[in-house]
Parts: C-alpha cells; structure tokens; sequence
C-alpha cells in the first residue's frame, strides 16, 4: 500500500531527508545536494528521496527554502550600530563558500523560478521595509536628518553593493573596516550635521 502525504512514516523520512539536504547545502553548496548524497546522510533509500523530491531541482529548491534566513532585519536601536552590526553578520555569512554558492544559485534560478523568487524575497525582500522603518526611528531621535528614511533601498545599495561586488565577483574575503567605511560614507550626507 503507498504511503499518503500523512502517513507518519513519509513524513519522517521527507524530514529527515529535507534536514540532510539542508546540511549538506550549507556544507559544500547546491552542487552538494543530490538524491544519492541526500539519502545516504538520511539514511534512507534513494527511492524515497525520489518519492518526495522527484527531480534535483525541487530538492535543491526545499533544501534553499528551508535554510533562508533574512539577510538584514533592524529594530529601533541606533542606526549605525544596527548597520554595522547587521552588514558584519552579513560578511561572515558571504565569507563562508557556501554561502556564495547558496546566494548565486537562488538569484541565477529567481529568474524563471516562482518558488526560488519567493526564496530570494524572503532573504532580501523585508530589509527594506524594515530599513525604512528604523530609518524613520532614527530621524524621529535626531541620529539622521529629515527625508532619509525615503532613501532606504540606496543606502543599503551603497553599502551592499560594494560588499557582494567584492565577494561575488572579486572573491575578495570581507574585513570589519570595509563594513565600518562603507556604513559611515553611506550615512555622511544624512547626518544632523552634514
């Protein structure tokens, strides 16, 4: 008799499946996730793994799915410590050859993929209404002038876009001081002062 989608025994193995899938995605990147690879951290047969996954790519894309993590998320704190701390978490993560891997794949697939573009707004897409919101905290405690908070997506654009150019295309391994430079160039123009 086949196993339904409830029957507690697939549910296991999909899960210890999808947890294996996702070690491995951290460990040696997409190329690292294969059903073989899959079934064998699992412990469980190959067949099974193709039973819930039939093909690389709906395995790799749940694999995706269940290690995203939000690439920035701010709160109410001061916004330079916040950028600061958030862009250094962000560098030991692109520091991390998975990581690179993981990233590229997810943007490369975004392009003709629904749920790979589901997967890179879940990274990338909320950082922006939060950045705005803690943006606007900011300007309301006097840290930043007035308008800044309508300059979200540049901000981090100035600040990002030089971190992923230097990891992305360069290779470049990411330092603290870099962080440090690009956050205060960024914020020069918005603050009380300027």
């Amino acid at each position: 008799m086949p196993r339904t989608n409830d029957d507690p025994r697939a549910l296991r193995s999909r899960a210890a499946a999808l947890a294996a899938a996702t070690e491995l995605l951290v460990e040696g990147g997409p190329e690292n996730v294969t059903h073989a690879t899959v079934a064998q951290r699992a412990g469980i047969g190959r067949a099974t793994v193709y039973r819930h996954w039939p093909d690389q790519p709906t395995l790799l894309i749940d694999a995706l799915a269940n290690d995203v993590r939000p690439l920035l998320a701010f709160d109410d704190s001061p916004v330079r410590d916040q950028l600061l701390n958030q862009m250094e978490q962000m560098t030991h993560r692109l520091n991390q050859p998975s990581a690179v891997s993981v990233l590229a794949t997810v943007i490369q697939r975004a392009e003709r993929d629904e749920d790979a573009r589901r997967i890179r707004e879940e990274i990338f897409g909320r950082a922006d209404e939060d950045f705005t919101r803690a943006l606007a905290a900011a300007v309301e405690r006097g840290e930043l002038r007035p308008g800044t908070e309508d300059h979200a997506t540049d901000l981090i654009a100035r600040i990002a876009g030089p971190l992923l150019f230097q990891r992305f295309l360069l290779g470049v391994q990411l330092e603290k001081e870099l962080v440090v430079s690009l956050v205060d160039a960024a914020l020069a123009p918005w603050l009380p002062n300027a």
